[in-house]
């Protein structure tokens, strides 16, 4: 642990240059996704922001793109569009468990996919504003049990972010292109607000690229794409002082990969070719009230409809293999979820208390199709079995607020699971499980300029469907995951350091999860048992430094995990990682610009037949223009290298090579 303390140290003396007020830095944004609204530095979890401008400067193909500046979380499997996921703290690997430890939420809908060889999550980032990663278990309380990693909450673009004033219309087109996979990107928005209490927003994204090269000069084979995606949002005000909103949003994205690799997790030619038709779509219908005259209510009705289907055929190992991997297949997952949950609000002389309650309910269906046939008179799917999920919940987590000084979160929460087994499967009983999430967070600011804070979570992983039944037998009496999780850490806040307008800000958090009854098998082919334990733990840091003509940020990240069975190293802990920015800016002009390193140490806490990785350093240039005034005013202007140097590397837990030397340029104007 010495190691971890002194590397952030290290960090944090480099981080301390000169930097800028007005720009509010990463750890100074508001937090809107754990509970009362705050600022990052302030709250006893851990929780990092990208906003909108975070996620136009860093030109992303994948949600992933947007979180490497982040410490604890990682984009893995492969840069393809159909092969990323996600893992949070050293939760999170491809395989079919790991999709239930961590949480993916669209506009409050959750998300959730996993197939053999296939990512676990497909959108465009174009159609986000917003990306909030909350890390550790203690998020279960509001967002469901068994978040034993986190969560990763997106939020659409809104007509409000593109409409000032008194603006009725407005209309954004952007346009991007970058070098090393020829690729393409096509952003249209339109926003209108027709009256006063009705907002619109409609967007059509289309990108394309060829397949990448690595630094090598080796293409990665299946990484070329073709992928439309849109956004259709509105909300209307409505009542004494616009009380009652309803927001409605409907979000497409698809993809057609003819003869495209069937493995899209790493490359491996002994797995052929497939085609496949891919879509998600996410449909969200939202009810809030809050009247001004009575701070006990502010209520929101949810409901949401989610869908991933991925049709499957004519693969180029169907006629000569006999497995069910290379039949033709339809998978989906079809998702309901609905929410009610209401935030009182009390306040008296030096303390502030916020009440946070709530129900919830979510269906699932899954389903794994394919042809009757002689060899296969069920359709059923050994290895990928349908089924049904009810899932009900019920939560309430308290915020108090002592002097401005001492803020105190217990939460709690409750859910009950029911599983259900297709008709085609060998098993026909359902089974029910039930899932306790308690926690307790504490922030003490001891001054204007440093703060405490520290929390002790519990949480219970339900088994899913994957792991409970398989065409053969399954296994009806697993128990559910447990993780202990308790961190701590410090922050640090401060103005007017070298300049009358320069901020700077740092929070380190030390954390340890203790995981037991893990659901686990020997193989792709086996059953499903509780047979493990593990421990995680680290440190991550972060830092920024803000200033008229300077920034810089920092984001280091040190995880350990270890089978507490036999002493092994856990195979889904990330490299050590520093990421560093350092930048200028010349105010007169409207330009920024700037360097970005992303250095990995070298992974040999491996097991088994996970093989070691090498350590790199990555350097990246940026820069942008975006006129102020005058006749390009409402224009932007980006130019990146990323891998200046055309590097060779792989990531720890990807699959395939990164790119190679890659130009990009975006172009976009708001009429």
């Amino acid at each position: 642990m010495r190691v971890f303390i002194a590397a952030a140290a290290t960090i944090a003396t480099a981080v301390a240059l000169p930097a800028h007020a007005d720009e509010a830095t990463q750890l100074d944004r508001i937090v809107i996704s754990a509970g009362k609204e705050k600022v990052a530095i302030e709250t006893p979890q851990s929780v990092s922001v990208v906003d909108q401008e975070d996620l136009e400067a860093a030109q992303p193909t994948t949600i992933g793109d947007v979180l490497t500046d982040l410490p604890g979380v990682k984009a893995i499997g492969s840069e393809r569009i159909l092969g990323e996921s996600f893992n949070i703290r050293g939760i999170g690997t491809l395989g079919a468990s790991d999709e239930n430890r961590l949480i993916v939420r669209v506009d409050g809908a959750t998300k959730f996919h996993e197939q053999y060889r296939l990512g676990s999550f497909f959108s465009d980032p174009e159609l986000y504003k917003r990306v909030e990663v909350l890390r550790g278990p203690a998020s279960s309380t509001l967002y469901g049990a068994g978040a034993l990693a986190g969560v990763i909450d997106l939020t659409t673009k809104d007509a409000a972010d593109y409409l000032q004033g008194e603006d009725q219309y407005a209309f954004r087109q952007k346009f991007e292109f970058h070098s090393n996979k020829e690729g393409l990107l096509s952003s249209s928005v339109a926003a209108a607000r027709p009256t006063k209490n009705l907002d619109l927003l409609g967007a059509f994204i289309y990108r394309r690229a060829n397949e990448y090269e690595d630094g090598d000069g080796n293409a990665v084979s299946g990484s070329d794409y073709e992928a439309p995606s849109g956004l259709i949002k509105g909300s209307y005000k409505f009542g004494e002082s616009e009380a009652h909103k309803v927001t409605l949003s409907y979000q497409h994205w698809e993809t057609e990969a003819n003869d495209s690799d069937y493995a899209q997790t790493n490359t491996s030619s002994a797995f052929g070719t497939v085609d496949r038709e891919v879509t998600d779509q996410t449909a969200v219908l939202k009810y809030d009230f809050q009247p001004a005259s009575n701070e006990l209510i502010d209520l929101e009705l949810f409901g949401s409809y989610s869908n991933t289907e991925v049709d499957q055929s004519d693969a180029s190992l169907g006629a000569v293999s006999t497995s069910q991997l290379f039949a033709d297949t339809f998978y989906a997952y079809e998702t309901w979820q609905a929410r009610i949950e209401n935030t009182a609000a009390f306040h008296g002389d030096g303390y502030e208390n916020y009440l946070i309650t709530g129900v919830s309910t979510a269906f699932q269906e899954r389903t794994a199709d394919q042809p009757i046939t002689a060899t296969n008179t069920s359709g059923s799917i050994d290895f990928h079995p349908g089924g049904e999920s009810e899932q009900y919940g019920v939560y309430v987590q308290n915020e108090l607020i002592l002097w401005d000084k001492l803020t105190l979160i217990p939460g709690l929460r409750l859910d009950y699971q029911e599983l259900t087994p297709a008709g085609n499967l060998a098993v026909s009983e359902g089974v029910d499980n039930t899932a306790l999430s308690p926690k307790l967070a504490a922030h003490y600011q001891m001054n204007q300029n440093w703060g405490i804070f520290g929390s002790v979570s519990y949480t219970e992983r339900l088994p899913v469907l994957d792991e409970v039944y398989d065409a053969n037998s399954g296994n009806l009496n697993l128990d559910p995951e447990k993780s202990t999780n308790i961190e701590g850490g410090i922050a640090a806040s401060f103005r007017n350091v070298a300049l009358d307008t320069d901020a700077v800000t740092a929070k380190a958090t030390l954390f340890h999860n203790d995981i037991k009854d893990l659901i686990e098998r020997e193989n792709t082919r086996s059953t499903y048992f509780n047979v493990g334990e593990a421990e995680i733990y680290g440190v991550e840091f972060e830092a920024a430094y803000e200033s008229t003509f300077f920034f810089s940020r920092a984001a280091y990240t040190a995880i350990r995990g270890e089978n507490k069975e036999d002493g092994t190293d856990l195979n889904s802990i990330p490299a050590d990682e520093l990421v560093l920015t350092v930048g200028g800016r010349v105010p007169d002009y409207d330009l920024d610009f700037g360097w970005r390193g992303v250095m990995a140490a070298g992974q040999d806490k491996v097991s088994g037949s996970t093989s070691e990785t090498p350590g790199y350093t990555v350097h990246n240039l940026f820069a942008s223009w975006k006129p102020s005034e005058g006749m390009l005013q409402g224009s932007e202007v980006r130019f990146g290298i990323e891998n200046v140097l055309d590097k060779t590397y792989r990531e720890h837990l990807s699959g395939d090579n990164g790119n190679g030397r890659t130009f990009r340029l975006t172009l976009a104007k708001q009429f």
